[in-house]
């Protein structure tokens, strides 16, 4: 489906500071800006901290701190400014209430002074009579008269609501069957289907990508900027759920791959974040699978967006990872996984770069392939069979250069001279000297340890 052009596109992510950073909110963050960029436009951070009692400032740096990590930098929020300042919800109260004043002023809302417990009643009876639950309108009929704490409710004007979905095409909505809806609750703070349809109007937000929970949302908040008489955004775009892998909503309490964190404490690189979060829900229509920021820009449309959900899938993830580990030269790769193995010098990281980059999926696999060297592992136990063949392996490796080609060479002469193929010999061997069974290639796991402390595990092994 094609997209209109509107001569200053503008978008925006509106998330919520009440934990860690979601990989949601990147998801989210990544369209928004690939369609921005695509269209010379303007990405807009707005801070949706009007939750007073689980919002948190050090949530909204965790935000700050994750998007700037994948490189998903915007042109405006809260510690930028802009033209539409401010950029924090709670910063914007006087702005709802303002809104709020006239929608009463014109008979668009009314004050409610139903009780919570009214409200439930209201609801069980509903339930009982088998009915979806819609407000009695008992507050704009016969409000009581001896309340004085009230919230505003939106007077729903029926009808039918329609928009433009860029992924699904023309929507409808019958407005008949929602019920009148709270704006501003008792407290004096904005519900969000009133402070996000404000704020998208009067920041000119041209298209809103967002998630698919939010499609049922949209009805709700085109009423409002109808009825403050604000103008539409041009489109809409709902993006497929990103799912675990037993096809639920991805979770911050049940699913620890919601944590944005977790993939950069892990040792996924940023580009690669980037590359599987575009491909989460949306296909390139050709057999591509490794995309820089900028051919993304290119090539991104919403035409080949899927309408289901994406299942979240961490062998992908891992084999997209592990081609841009080998992409990297190896100095840059060196630079990347120093802050994993902050036991290692410099020019240690450099010589294992070679050995570790056909074997890692990600930077911290690098520190468990590598312990071994500020480690002295336990000596393992071997049978006869596994130690002659390490007594073979120190006696051709007692005169060698110590470097991995060496090695390698002196070692092959070894596995020729048994018959048997080379893990037979490297095995028994890697065990001495890591007391792992998953190691470096071990022509590089030996002559990353200085020589004399390799062949002294060795020897330790044989009891010599």
């Amino acid at each position: 489906m094609g997209v209109s052009e509107a001569p200053a596109v503008r978008v925006r992510i509106a998330p919520s500071p009440t934990g860690f950073a979601h990989l949601g909110t990147a998801s989210t963050a990544l369209y928004n800006v690939l369609f921005a960029r695509q269209r010379n436009g303007t990405f807009a951070l707005r801070v949706d901290d009007t939750d007073v009692e689980r919002n948190r400032p050090e949530y909204e740096l965790l935000i700050y701190e994750a998007l700037r990590w994948l490189g998903l930098d915007w042109d405006e929020g809260p510690d930028k400014g802009g033209p539409y300042a401010p950029y924090r919800q709670s910063e914007r109260v006087d702005l709802y209430k303002q809104n709020a004043v006239k929608l009463l002023a014109e008979g668009k809302a009314y004050k409610c002074y139903c009780t919570p417990e009214e409200l439930d009643a209201e609801r069980r009876q509903a339930q009982a009579e088998r009915r979806p639950y819609k407000y009695s309108r008992r507050c704009l009929i016969d409000p009581p008269k001896d309340r004085t704490e009230f919230a505003v409710r939106f007077k729903v004007p029926g009808g039918k609501v329609n928009f433009t979905d860029m992924i699904r095409g023309e929507m409808t909505f019958d407005a008949d069957l929602i019920g009148d809806f709270i704006v501003m609750k008792s407290d004096g703070y904005p519900t969000y289907q009133f402070a996000s349809p404000v704020d998208d109007a009067l920041m000119k937000i041209t298209h809103v990508i967002r998630g698919e929970e939010h499609l049922s949302n949209t009805p709700y908040q085109l009423m409002i900027i109808d009825a403050l008489g604000y103008e539409r955004p041009a489109a809409y775009a709902h993006m497929p759920l990103i799912l675990a892998k037993d096809g639920a909503k991805l979770s911050k309490r049940k699913h620890p791959e919601a944590n944005l964190a977790l993939y950069r404490e892990k040792g996924y690189l940023p580009e690669a974040m980037i590359n599987y979060l575009a491909l989460l829900g949306w296909n390139p229509g050709t057999q591509q699978e490794i995309f820089t920021f900028d051919e993304l820009v290119r090539v991104f449309s919403f035409d080949r967006v899927q309408h289901a959900g994406a299942r979240f899938d961490w062998e992908k993830l891992n084999w997209i990872n592990g081609e841009w580990i080998r992409s990297l030269d190896d100095a840059e790769l060196a630079r990347r996984l120093q802050p994993f193995l902050p036991k290692l010098d410099a020019a240690t990281i450099a010589a294992a770069v070679p050995a570790l980059k056909t074997r890692m999926t990600k930077f911290s696999d690098a520190t468990a392939l590598l312990e071994y060297l500020w480690t002295d592992p336990t000596p393992p136990t071997l049978d006869s069979e596994s130690i002659e063949r390490i007594s073979a392996a120190a006696e051709a490796l007692k005169d060698v250069a110590w470097e991995p080609s060496a090695i390698h060479e002196r070692l092959m002469q070894v596995v020729e001279a048994s018959g048997q193929g080379p893990n037979k010999t490297f095995m028994p061997l890697r065990l001495a000297v890591t007391g792992k069974k998953i190691s470096p290639p071990i022509d590089y796991t030996l002559a990353l340890l200085p020589e004399e402390v390799a062949m002294e595990r060795i020897r330790r092994v044989l009891g010599t």
